[in-house]
């Protein structure tokens, strides 16, 4: 039986906010520094830090805030912000190899392996939305 996810339960109890924007600003630092995610970011978002990458973080933490069990007031659709955007396999494997390396840099090992989880498992999700973009 599985018990139900209580706010002391939650990812987010143990991450905070501090910790998480932390996280999200130095993936994204990565990200758009990466031969291949860069353009694509840069792109959509323009130049980091600046540009629209203010209100792109926020969004995002308010999106982990909700999906680790904080507070948000998130009511986006992350699949379909993911259509159009040209981008394929080799890109998610390269989002992903990138989050994880900066969860186990800024996190503890319990913290960073929930965010890594569920970021695997948004994957499909967030890659059917973006190929069937460009069909």
């Amino acid at each position: 039986m599985t018990l139900p996810v209580t706010p002391s339960d939650a990812v987010f109890a143990r991450l905070g906010d501090e910790a998480l924007r932390r996280v999200l600003w130095a993936f994204y630092a990565k990200v758009t520094a990466d031969e291949l995610l860069g353009p694509v970011f840069t792109r959509k978002i323009g130049p980091f830090p600046r540009a629209g990458w203010p209100l792109h973080i926020a969004r995002l933490e308010g999106f982990w805030r909700a999906v680790t069990g904080g507070p948000s007031a998130y009511r986006g659709q992350p699949g379909p912000a993911h259509a159009d955007l040209g981008v394929g396999a080799p890109h998610f494997d390269r989002w992903l190899t990138l989050w994880e390396e900066t969860l186990r840099e800024h996190l503890d090992p319990p913290e960073a392996e929930a965010l890594l989880t569920l970021a695997r498992r948004m994957r499909g999700n967030l890659e059917r939305h973006a190929r069937s973009g460009q069909e």
